[in-house]
């Protein structure tokens, strides 16, 4: 798995709560998966800037992962410290805890998340195409299509991670701050 896949993480979590998705669960086909922590990523933690670029306006955020087999964690802060954001999976249970003022979907966030760090052939063996999905997949380059529509292009450049989902009408730009491998 490329450190660069590994950018990916704090994307999903600052773009999300921002309210910027228009992917409501009302309105749309189709779900994203949960896929299961052990399936994913060799343990890490990192520690990544966010800049969402959305309709013009642009955010930065902080964003911290920690991915093990047993649990996923994420945390996402405002440059100046503040929390808006933990998520907690252990592939039975998704915990969400969220600054007051703000209602995220957590299940859209992690989903999001993995689809960028998991390997593969666990996205293969999710994203079926008898179920309406197409996933596109190589080294610098991963696409989620749905019915034939695209849903989410993730370009990996250099220490950089660039992703547009076509969906909600956004752009995001990763940044890895710092990597630690941690102990299986």
């Amino acid at each position: 798995m490329s450190k660069m896949k590994l950018l990916f993480v704090s994307l999903l979590v600052l773009l999300l709560m921002t309210g910027c998705s228009v992917i409501g669960t009302s309105n749309r086909q189709a779900e994203m998966k949960l896929l299961q922590p052990v399936d994913g990523p060799s343990p890490v933690l990192l520690t990544q800037r966010v800049t969402l670029d959305s309709w013009g306006q642009q955010q930065q955020f902080i964003a911290i992962g920690r991915f093990t087999y047993a649990q996923t964690q994420l945390v996402a802060l405002l440059p100046t410290g503040q929390q808006l954001l933990s998520l907690e999976f252990d592939g039975q249970e998704l915990t969400q805890r969220a600054a007051a003022s703000i209602e995220l979907p957590g299940h859209d966030i992690l989903a999001l998340i993995q689809f960028a760090l998991w390997p593969d052939d666990t996205l293969q063996r999710s994203y079926r195409a008898e179920q309406g999905w197409t996933v596109a997949l190589a080294d610098d380059h991963r696409q989620l299509s749905y019915n034939g529509k695209l849903w989410l292009d993730v370009e990996y450049t250099g220490q950089q991670v660039n992703i547009d989902n076509q969906l909600a009408g956004y752009r995001v730009i990763i940044e890895t701050l710092e990597q630690k491998e941690l102990r299986p």
